[in-house]
């Protein structure tokens, strides 16, 4: 008997039951065969979503596709304690003025931050997902770093550009150590005075930054001085244009907005990916955005969550079978639970929502 299997309920070991073909007919898997872990591989980023598998040899339990990409409690073991050192190290700086040098390594060594950023789909996913207990501004800085990590590896950074990259991610925030708490916990609108004051975060971290052991890493402190400026001149502190703002704060400015928008608070609703990459690319033909960048991170984040499962804002719920990564505002085709696809591009009444956690995907 022949059953129909999805990508990514493949397990070494099964038997393909009909050869599978690419969309030319060239065949990549004969029939008969026993999968391999390689083969399984080899299928992936291939638009082949469904396998037919010989279920006549043995009773296979495939994995349940919607847990793939979902919560994941490994990773948030790993995110805990990174989140700790990062506060620890925002806290230590706030209450002393001093940047524990050993306390940033141990949050830098590979076990700890390398590890969240080892897998671009599960961080996303998790960045949209988790529950965010605690203080919002090492939830973000740390999202940030962890972003800033993904983004260095997409862009071929060197090992010492990506170490540098995610410092200045984890870093981005530190100046806010220094505003007032009843500013920064405030959920209303701010005033103009009030507002001011929180711009200042970014000079306050440079210049706390001057005085620490990082001071002679040129690249960290003006991606922290600089991630709040635009290229068109609106940005902040000193209203930097273009070629004036380092790559550094380019890059982050494009992280913040990220996980700002993606993060459920009181006062915003968390939005798709597909919400955000509208942002990101509106600002970047406004020119308020580094297009350069720009078009690397949605490209390559548009791979990243291709798998992943979504809320449609109709209530169903689906899995993201193809993207058109080709073109940076490009919708997803979904497959709902009910195996009807749904090309979202052409549905006007019909978006994502947001991706889902494993509880709401069962």
């Amino acid at each position: 008997m022949l059953k129909s299997y999805d990508v990514t309920e493949l397990r070494a070991g099964m038997k393909v039951g009909r050869a599978v073909k690419d969309f030319n007919g060239k065949i990549l898997i004969k029939g008969n065969v026993k999968l391999t872990s390689e083969m399984i591989d080899s299928l992936r980023g291939k638009n082949i979503f469904t396998v037919y598998i010989d279920v006549t040899a043995e009773d296979y339990a495939p994995t349940a596709a919607k847990q793939e990409y979902l919560l994941d409690s490994n990773y948030m073991a790993c995110y805990k304690s990174c989140f700790n050192a990062t506060q620890n190290l925002y806290y230590g700086f706030a209450n002393t003025g001093q940047l524990d040098r050993n306390e940033l390594a141990e949050l830098l060594r590979a076990e700890n931050i390398t590890e969240l950023c080892d897998d671009g789909a599960k961080s996303i996913t998790q960045i949209h997902n988790m529950k965010r207990d605690g203080d919002y501004i090492i939830h973000h800085a740390l999202n940030v770093g962890i972003l800033a990590g993904i983004m260095a590896r997409w862009l071929d950074y060197r090992a010492t550009q990506v170490g540098e990259l995610v410092m200045t991610g984890l870093l981005s925030e530190i100046g806010k150590m220094k505003i007032s708490k009843g500013i920064l916990n405030k959920t209303e609108k701010l005033d103009a005075d009030e507002l001011a004051e929180v711009q200042k975060h970014v000079v306050f971290g440079y210049a706390m930054l001057l005085e620490s052991p990082l001071r002679k890493l040129k690249n960290v402190l003006l991606g922290v001085l600089h991630h709040h400026e635009r290229c068109d001149g609106s940005g902040y502190p000193s209203k930097l244009k273009g070629d004036k703002i380092s790559d550094f704060g380019k890059i982050i400015a494009v992280l913040d907005i990220y996980d700002a928008m993606a993060t459920h608070r009181s006062y915003a609703k968390r939005n798709s990916p597909f919400d955000i990459i509208k942002v990101l690319y509106g600002d970047a033909l406004a020119g308020k955005l580094d297009t350069r960048f720009v078009v690397v991170f949605v490209k390559k984040l548009l791979q990243a969550i291709n798998g992943s499962w979504v809320g449609l804002s109709d209530g169903q719920r689906a899995k993201i079978v193809y993207i058109d990564d080709s073109r940076v505002t490009a919708l997803p085709v979904v497959q709902t639970t009910k195996d009807e696809f749904i090309d979202l591009n052409r549905r006007t009444d019909l978006k994502v929502d947001a991706l889902l956690t494993a509880n709401e995907a069962t």
